[in-house]
């Protein structure tokens, strides 16, 4: 299945995504910058397992990336979902299906399942090549002064960089939030690109609640990259990723995020195996 804008589609767990690689995704969104407008931004979501999971229970979440122009795979999750939906038949015996899962475990093991499209990627290599392409990059959210900081690093790292930025307010309550001065603020600007960091999921409804108001041709939710950016979070080893382990790495380093990780692991893989025992 293809959606609208032409790209591989499926959904995991119910929910829409893409299954595009790295270089699919930086070639579609370098054609958007150079040959789109500013007045239908073009919504990138970066979609990691707790995003599934979330949307199963979440309707209007559910309904943003099902309206998002590009919904990626943030994740060895995502991505070993879909090698697993790949090699199951609409027959397979439970035996056989549990069969497929222990071999998508160690293909996982092997870091054979693919390479994610993550946030933190997307940043690193969309923010090289703004410096190249005389791009222009805003920066919204993060918590305090947190774009201000990544703003600078990037003007040092990037002589020829052209960054604004925001912190938007450091509040839950995105969606409810003033920000008719914010959206003025990026809307002189006009960047090609708009990274927020509000959050996930409530980063991604509040760019499809003001996406047609605002001036960029890309808006991405980037959640907690600001962050490693800076180094205030240290960075997870590609490695480590790779294999599918990333989030041990992150209960390592941030053990209250144990409520997103439990979603990751163990409950998203017991939820794909599920459903694939229901539907045959």
């Amino acid at each position: 299945m293809r959606n609208f804008n032409g790209y591989k589609q499926t959904k995991i767990l119910e929910t829409r995504v893409d299954n595009v690689n790295r270089s699919e995704t930086l070639t579609i969104l370098e054609k958007k910058i150079n040959q789109g407008g500013y007045s239908s931004p073009f919504h990138l979501v970066t979609a990691y397992s707790e995003f599934f999971v979330q949307a199963r229970q979440d309707k209007e979440f559910r309904e943003v990336l099902q309206k998002a122009d590009l919904v990626v795979p943030d994740g060895v999750g995502p991505l070993a979902a879909l090698y697993y939906k790949g090699l199951l038949k609409k027959k397979d015996s439970l035996p056989i299906q549990t069969i497929k899962g222990l071999y998508t475990g160690a293909r996982i093991l092997q870091g054979k399942v693919g390479q994610p499209v993550s946030g933190v990627w997307l940043f690193s290599k969309l923010t090289n090549m703004a410096s190249k392409e005389n791009w222009k990059i805003f920066l919204l959210g993060g918590f305090g002064n947190t774009s201000e900081r990544l703003a600078l690093q990037l003007r040092k790292k990037y002589s020829q960089i052209k960054v604004e930025f925001d912190m938007g307010i450091d509040d839950y309550d995105i969606l409810n939030w003033d920000c008719d001065k914010v959206i003025a603020k990026i809307n002189k600007f006009m960047p090609e690109i708009l990274f927020v960091a509000f959050g996930p999921v409530k980063q991604e409804k509040w760019i499809s609640k003001y996406k047609n108001r605002l001036k960029a041709k890309i808006i991405i939710g980037v959640g907690g990259t600001f962050d490693e950016a800076l180094g205030i979070v240290n960075k997870v080893p590609s490695f480590v990723e790779d294999i599918g382990l990333k989030w041990l790495w992150r209960f390592a380093a941030q053990p209250k995020r144990l409520r997103r990780i439990i979603n990751a692991f163990p409950v998203f893989p017991l939820l794909v195996f599920r459903e694939a025992i229901e539907r045959n």
